[in-house]
């Protein structure tokens, strides 16, 4: 027994020992790699303030906010070239007041991004697609489940339009918050109303889109107010959004390398550029909201 129980504080011994090696700290040295310029230009038609946010990349590892950009020509080309000048706030956005000369409202017109920043000239463009209205919102009480908890759950009801291809982003609110704020994992996106099926042109939207502006984790409780916006965009911003949402849920056993989503801003002659990341979008936006109520 002796031998054994040697035996035993042997191999807990060596076990301890592995521990206590692998908590031994390990610096490498990672190249920083260059700065970029990050756009975040997501415009609607509102008489609401627009706003254009500019930063720059920082290191992966960098605990701080994203370095701001203030030096920047930042302007909007809209119908018979009129200019919709963005001015700096200092804190890193770029604002334009549509009592200045008018909302970003011409469906169908290409509106133009025009950014000098350092020296070089970039340029995006965004055709202002329609939206549909959002006719109505219903709410009901749900029993817990798998997957989610008990209390009310929302749903917006919509008709996508007939024989043209639209995408659409759907955007959740609670109490006029942000029902996930700033989390690319929860983006809510949509093609014809469903997922780019081919049976879904012209039709409603489909439950699992419609239903998704509630929190599984924390239904909505009675006298909260759950609201909905629906956002018209382009094929281009379409993909962009999707494949950054792609990237947020990409962890596990099988993911794959992080890489930089395309950008839609090119370079002054038209060409793909490597400098800047980010997008350019205008949109057309349509609301509403229902109160919870026992």
């Amino acid at each position: 027994m002796l031998k054994v129980r040697h035996k035993y504080i042997l191999i807990i011994s060596v076990i301890a020992l592995l521990n206590y090696s692998c908590e031994d700290p390990i610096d490498v040295d990672l190249e920083e790699g260059r700065s970029q310029l990050v756009v975040d230009a997501f415009l609607n038609s509102d008489t609401t303030e627009q706003k254009i946010r500019l930063t720059r990349s920082a290191e992966f590892f960098l605990n701080a906010p994203a370095p701001i950009v203030t030096n920047a020509d930042v302007k909007v080309i809209g119908p018979n070239g009129i200019q919709y000048s963005f001015n700096s706030d200092n804190q890193g956005n770029f604002v334009y007041r549509p009592s200045t000369n008018g909302q970003l409202d011409s469906i169908g017109f290409n509106y133009r991004l025009l950014l000098t920043y350092d020296g070089q000239v970039y340029t995006a463009t965004s055709k202002l697609n329609p939206v549909p209205k959002v006719d109505s919102m219903t709410f009901a009480f749900e029993e817990a489940e798998l997957g989610a908890d008990e209390g009310y759950y929302t749903q917006f009801h919509s008709t996508d339009f007939p024989d043209r291809k639209d995408y659409y982003w759907i955007k959740a609110f609670r109490n006029l918050g942000p029902l996930f704020p700033n989390n690319p994992e929860f983006l809510n996106l949509s093609e014809d109303g469903s997922f780019g099926s081919e049976f879904t042109d012209g039709e409603p939207f489909i439950f699992p889109i419609r239903a998704a502006i509630t929190d599984f984790d924390e239904p909505f409780i009675p006298g909260e107010v759950s609201s909905v916006e629906l956002w018209s965009l382009n094929q281009d911003v379409y993909s962009f959004l999707q494949q950054m949402s792609i990237q947020a849920n990409n962890d596990g056993l099988f993911s794959i390398p992080a890489a930089n989503i395309r950008s839609n801003i090119l370079d002054a002659n038209g060409q793909s550029q490597e400098e800047v990341l980010g997008v350019f979008s205008v949109s057309s936006v349509s609301r509403n909201s229902i109160q919870i109520l026992p």
